[in-house]
């Protein structure tokens, strides 16, 4: 798959080139045996990179969470059409490794986690590209992976048995000043993902796929829906409540479950490449799509939500 081909993992020595040129990985795991969401990403960026992932224990009481972040520079080599992200210190391993064909492979150890995730996909992928004439932007998403392994935590240790599990790569030039809101959710029969970029040449996206139990379509294929997406907080205020996805194809109510925030500067001190405040939700999402003029409910479809603004 061509957008397995790294476009910024080999860094130039032309910063003032190619500065704006952008890469992320994430990865999302829903295991209900373990009552957990765990996700990691990567961003990599001309002067360094950063890495992130997020335990969220819905099933404790209360409910918990642990994380991990950390700007960090990756080994600089890569295998051609394979991902390839490695980094090591003295007290710090983090490796994700692999293709769409073998499935990837995820390993973090330091001294509080010890953490090993063998990725296999079961659904094809879906593709999307914008290019114009200031931004150009490209994304491949797999859903429907299988994730097996554990995590090891200092108070309590989490196996992963046949976890449903998401994965993309998005690399590009976004508006340098951007907003969005995406949610990228799945149970075993359906997947549904939806991007709404705010701003100028802003990026859109929103399909579903059916994957069993589903009579009036084809299965196992990526349907388009209409892009012109809008995300709303019920009450409109911060605190608890309730988001609505909503267009001409799609009616969806998105239940946050857990939220963490995070404020990402590269530089740290003078963050003239990156300036940005994330939060990622765990939710569940239900509702309808349209499809052929026919609306086919989708319920009980668990994953992670963002809302993101600042600079890149």
């Amino acid at each position: 798959m061509e957008l397995e081909e790294k476009k910024v993992q080999h860094r130039g020595l032309n910063i003032l080139k190619s500065w704006r040129d952008k890469e992320w990985w994430y990865t999302g795991i829903h295991d209900p045996t373990s009552k957990i969401y765990f996700s990691f990403f990567f961003i990599r960026v001309h002067i360094t990179d950063h890495f992130k992932f997020t335990l969220f224990d819905y099933g404790a009481n209360p409910k918990s969470s642990l994380s991990f972040e950390k700007n960090i520079v990756l080994d600089l080599g890569q295998q051609k059409n394979r991902l390839s992200l490695n980094y090591r210190s003295k007290n710090l391993i983090i490796g994700y490794n692999g293709d769409e064909k073998e499935g990837w492979s995820f390993h973090f150890s330091n001294r509080d986690y010890n953490i090993k995730i063998k990725i296999n996909p079961s659904a094809p992928p879906f593709t999307k590209h914008d290019n114009n004439f200031v931004n150009c932007y490209s994304l491949m998403h797999f859903f429907h992976n299988i994730a097996e392994g554990f995590i090891e935590t200092p108070n309590k240790n989490y196996p992963l048995n046949h976890a449903l599990c998401y994965y993309d790569h998005c690399f590009g030039r976004v508006p340098r000043k951007t907003r969005w809101h995406w949610i990228a959710v799945q149970n075993k029969d359906t997947a549904l993902a939806s991007l709404v970029n705010y701003g100028a040449d802003s990026q859109k996206y929103t399909e579903v796929y059916f994957k069993e139990n589903t009579e009036n379509f084809k299965l196992n294929q990526w349907i388009r829906l209409n892009q012109e997406v809008s995300f709303e907080h019920y009450p409109p205020n911060e605190g608890e409540g309730i988001w609505k996805a909503t267009s001409c194809d799609m009616d969806l109510s998105i239940t946050p479950l857990m939220r963490t925030c995070s404020i990402n500067k590269i530089p740290p001190i003078v963050p003239f490449i990156a300036n940005l405040t994330h939060s990622e939700f765990f939710v569940k999402a239900d509702g309808r799509v349209r499809v052929d003029s026919t609306w086919v409910e989708v319920m009980d479809l668990y994953g992670v939500m963002e809302e993101h603004c600042g600079w890149w």
